[in-house]
């Protein structure tokens, strides 16, 4: 893409817009007004008050897990280090997980194009594992609240987190990953076979099978030889091969002349 002239000029005026809208806001809306509230007063916070929505799952993290202290050297070391601790090797998991993946599939290939999840069956699985877990933590953040409204024992809940961390994630990782598997099975199946027709044949014999178009050659008997996976969506229904032909081109209300649709086909 060129920087210059479209793309500066475009950059630069939503720069100017976002900056006088900004500079409006801070002219005439008045936030946090200090001298209206009064000094800050801890004892007249809620319990209910919770984190900012992308720190939840740090404060379930430190509801849900289990108190247990350290005693090395004679100095005590609070489970809140834990919490602290399992923070930090979150973030640097994200940071080294291409390399991670990179050494123990040996895949050393250069990659410029995106991979359907079906194609990557074990990092899709990994990805909803990670999901699944922040969306453990992230309700459990808010236990008390969940306890207060739905009338159930704030320890259930806390428990229910614990086991939720260790469980769901498993789970998770399981159904993705034969989810995976089976999508591209189907995607191979129709390359094998070709698309169900939904049209039954009954053989001399007695027997019903049911006809399939195939998506390239096929042999002497009229069989369909199979395509190599390539890792490209596949069509998975008769109307989406495409045989009535293309649409035609113009507006929601009035089509291209006759002509000036042959001339853009012919250009394309």
């Amino acid at each position: 893409v060129r920087v210059m002239p479209v793309f500066a000029v475009k950059s630069g005026a939503f720069f100017a817009m976002t900056v006088g809208i900004l500079g409006l806001m801070g002219g005439l809306l008045q936030i946090n007004p200090i001298w209206q509230l009064g000094p800050y007063k801890p004892s007249q916070i809620s319990a209910g008050s919770q984190p900012d929505f992308y720190m939840m799952w740090t404060d379930g993290l430190a509801r849900i897990w289990p108190p247990w202290e350290l005693y090395p050297f004679g100095h005590t070391v609070p489970a809140a280090v834990a919490v602290a601790l399992l923070m930090g090797l979150v973030f640097i998991l994200l940071t080294i997980y291409p390399f991670l993946e990179k050494r123990f599939s040996k895949d050393t290939a250069h990659h410029n194009l995106l991979q359907r999840p079906r194609d990557a069956p074990v990092r899709t699985a990994i990805g909803a594992m990670a999901i699944a877990l922040y969306i453990v933590l992230t309700f459990s953040a808010m236990n008390d609240i969940i306890a207060l409204k739905f009338h159930v024992s704030l320890n259930a809940t806390t428990w229910i987190g614990r086991i939720g961390m260790v469980v769901l994630p498993a789970i998770v990782y399981y159904v993705t990953y034969r989810w995976a598997i089976s999508l591209q099975r189907s995607d191979r199946a129709v390359l094998e076979h070709g698309i169900e027709t939904g049209i039954l044949k009954r053989l001399p014999h007695g027997a019903y099978v049911e006809l399939h178009q195939p998506l390239g050659p096929v042999d002497e008997h009229g069989h369909p030889i199979p395509l190599e996976y390539q890792g490209a969506p596949l069509p998975k229904r008769m109307n989406k091969l495409g045989s009535a032909g293309a649409p035609g081109t113009g507006n929601f209300l009035y089509p291209d002349p006759e002509g000036e649709q042959a001339a853009l086909v012919d250009a394309a």
